[in-house]
Protein backbone atom coordinates (compact mmCIF):
# COMPACT_ATOMS: atom_id res chain seq x y z
CA UNK A 1 0.00 0.00 0.00
CA UNK A 2 1.54 3.15 -1.23
CA UNK A 3 1.32 5.81 1.73
CA UNK A 4 0.13 9.58 0.51
CA UNK A 5 1.44 12.30 1.62
CA UNK A 6 0.15 15.97 0.65
CA UNK A 7 2.62 17.92 2.01
CA UNK A 8 5.14 15.83 -0.26
CA UNK A 9 2.35 16.11 -2.80
CA UNK A 10 2.08 19.79 -2.80
CA UNK A 11 5.47 20.13 -5.11
CA UNK A 12 7.51 22.87 -4.09
CA UNK A 13 4.72 26.08 -3.78
CA UNK A 14 4.70 25.75 0.32
CA UNK A 15 8.75 25.66 -0.34
CA UNK A 16 8.14 29.03 -2.43
CA UNK A 17 6.10 30.93 -0.58
CA UNK A 18 8.27 30.00 2.86
CA UNK A 19 11.12 31.23 0.91
CA UNK A 20 9.64 34.46 0.51
CA UNK A 21 9.09 34.98 4.46
CA UNK A 22 12.59 33.94 5.11
CA UNK A 23 13.79 36.27 2.24
CA UNK A 24 11.92 39.20 4.07
CA UNK A 25 13.14 38.62 7.04
CA UNK A 26 16.46 38.90 6.00
CA UNK A 27 15.95 42.05 3.66
CA UNK A 28 14.36 43.41 7.45
CA UNK A 29 17.25 42.54 8.60
CA UNK A 30 19.58 43.87 6.39
CA UNK A 31 18.01 47.14 5.95
CA UNK A 32 18.11 47.40 9.88
CA UNK A 33 21.41 46.31 9.97
CA UNK A 34 22.82 48.97 7.04
CA UNK A 35 20.66 52.17 8.06
CA UNK A 36 18.66 51.63 10.78
CA UNK A 37 17.09 55.66 10.13
CA UNK A 38 15.30 54.27 6.78
CA UNK A 39 13.49 51.77 9.08
CA UNK A 40 12.31 53.80 11.54
CA UNK A 41 11.13 56.74 9.01
CA UNK A 42 9.42 53.72 7.46
CA UNK A 43 7.69 52.70 11.03
CA UNK A 44 7.16 56.60 11.38
CA UNK A 45 5.30 56.84 8.69
CA UNK A 46 3.44 53.88 8.56
CA UNK A 47 2.53 54.87 12.45
CA UNK A 48 1.01 58.18 11.13
CA UNK A 49 -0.78 56.18 8.84
CA UNK A 50 -2.27 54.08 11.54
CA UNK A 51 -2.92 57.78 13.35
CA UNK A 52 -5.17 59.23 10.58
CA UNK A 53 -6.79 55.47 10.05
CA UNK A 54 -7.90 55.18 13.59
CA UNK A 55 -9.15 58.61 13.91
CA UNK A 56 -10.81 58.42 10.38
CA UNK A 57 -13.37 55.49 11.89
CA UNK A 58 -13.18 56.15 15.71
CA UNK A 59 -12.48 59.83 17.12
CA UNK A 60 -11.91 58.44 20.60
CA UNK A 61 -8.43 57.02 19.91
CA UNK A 62 -9.87 53.33 20.78
CA UNK A 63 -8.78 51.78 17.05
CA UNK A 64 -5.68 53.63 17.24
CA UNK A 65 -4.69 52.32 20.68
CA UNK A 66 -5.70 49.34 19.49
CA UNK A 67 -3.25 49.11 16.30
CA UNK A 68 -0.45 50.10 17.90
CA UNK A 69 -1.04 47.40 20.63
CA UNK A 70 -0.98 45.13 18.02
CA UNK A 71 2.20 46.50 16.67
CA UNK A 72 0.36 47.33 12.92
CA UNK A 73 2.77 49.66 12.27
CA UNK A 74 5.89 46.48 12.26
CA UNK A 75 3.63 44.78 10.46
CA UNK A 76 2.57 46.95 8.07
CA UNK A 77 6.64 47.55 6.95
CA UNK A 78 6.71 43.62 6.79
CA UNK A 79 4.01 43.74 4.60
CA UNK A 80 5.52 45.91 2.11
CA UNK A 81 8.79 44.88 2.31
CA UNK A 82 7.18 41.38 1.84
CA UNK A 83 5.39 42.65 -1.60
CA UNK A 84 8.45 44.39 -2.69
CA UNK A 85 10.21 41.09 -2.23
CA UNK A 86 7.37 39.19 -3.94
CA UNK A 87 7.70 41.62 -6.86
CA UNK A 88 11.50 41.33 -7.26
CA UNK A 89 10.63 37.28 -7.21
CA UNK A 90 7.87 37.53 -10.15
CA UNK A 91 10.71 39.49 -12.09
CA UNK A 92 12.98 36.92 -11.55
CA UNK A 93 10.81 34.30 -12.52
CA UNK A 94 9.93 35.86 -15.49
CA UNK A 95 13.54 36.54 -16.73
CA UNK A 96 14.89 33.01 -15.89
CA UNK A 97 11.93 31.54 -17.63
CA UNK A 98 12.44 33.83 -20.60
CA UNK A 99 14.23 32.06 -22.65
CA UNK A 100 12.58 28.61 -22.25
CA UNK A 101 9.25 30.86 -23.39
CA UNK A 102 11.13 31.94 -26.53
CA UNK A 103 12.00 28.47 -27.24
CA UNK A 104 8.40 27.04 -27.02
CA UNK A 105 6.88 29.83 -28.83
CA UNK A 106 9.97 29.18 -31.51
CA UNK A 107 9.23 25.15 -31.54
CA UNK A 108 5.67 25.99 -31.57
CA UNK A 109 5.99 28.14 -34.96
CA UNK A 110 7.68 25.59 -37.09
CA UNK A 111 5.57 23.53 -38.95
CA UNK A 112 5.41 19.87 -38.48
CA UNK A 113 7.61 17.59 -40.38
CA UNK A 114 5.65 15.71 -43.46
CA UNK A 115 3.98 12.55 -43.38
CA UNK A 116 6.46 9.88 -45.56
CA UNK A 117 3.97 7.78 -46.18
CA UNK A 118 1.41 10.70 -46.88
CA UNK A 119 4.13 11.68 -49.46
CA UNK A 120 4.76 8.88 -50.52
CA UNK A 121 0.93 7.49 -51.25
CA UNK A 122 0.16 10.95 -52.98
CA UNK A 123 3.66 10.55 -55.57
CA UNK A 124 2.18 7.16 -56.27
CA UNK A 125 -1.28 8.50 -56.85
CA UNK A 126 0.58 10.66 -59.69
CA UNK A 127 2.82 8.99 -61.57
CA UNK A 128 -0.05 6.14 -62.14
CA UNK A 129 -3.25 8.03 -62.18
CA UNK A 130 -5.76 7.99 -59.88
CA UNK A 131 -6.64 5.31 -58.13
CA UNK A 132 -10.11 2.66 -58.54
CA UNK A 133 -12.96 4.45 -56.24
CA UNK A 134 -15.22 1.75 -54.46
CA UNK A 135 -18.80 3.09 -54.19
CA UNK A 136 -21.29 0.95 -52.16
CA UNK A 137 -24.90 1.14 -53.19
CA UNK A 138 -27.90 -0.77 -52.74
CA UNK A 139 -27.74 -2.27 -56.10
CA UNK A 140 -23.74 -3.64 -55.54
CA UNK A 141 -20.62 -2.50 -55.70
CA UNK A 142 -19.12 -0.27 -58.51
CA UNK A 143 -15.47 0.11 -59.21
CA UNK A 144 -15.07 3.82 -61.22
CA UNK A 145 -11.81 5.29 -62.75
Amino acid sequence: MKLQNPILNAGLVPLLGASRYVLTLAALVALWWFDARLMNRGFDANLSLIKSLGNALDGSGKVEAALRAFAAEKMLLFAEISVAVWLLGKALWWLIGLPFRRRAAAKAATPAAPNPAADLAARMEARSGPSLKVADETTGVRAER
